[in-house]
């Protein structure tokens, strides 16, 4: 049966080393990947973990982030207005 590879990381991977067919590439390339792999996987899951503490921030005090994304904006434009002049 086949599996699919869980990343296309891996999947590129594995066709490369599929046409070299020497168990040290193997090794070798796999010692690349698959700490990168890893790195883009704590990369997600920190960027879920932010995303949820900013949602339920959000949910517990709307108008405290309404005023932050008011002051944000408005910084913004002052900014973007002082440049443009």
């Amino acid at each position: 049966m086949l599996t699919a590879p869980t990343s296309s990381v891996e999947q590129k991977r594995d066709l490369h080393v599929g046409g070299l067919g020497a168990a040290s590439a193997s090794g070798a390339l796999a010692a690349v990947t698959e700490p990168t792999v890893d790195l883009v996987d704590s990369w997600l899951a920190r960027a879920r973990d932010t995303a949820q503490a900013a949602d339920d921030y959000v949910r517990e005090r709307p108008w405290s982030a309404l005023a932050v994304v008011a002051l944000l904006g408005l910084a913004a434009g002052f900014l973007l207005s002082r440049r443009s002049s």
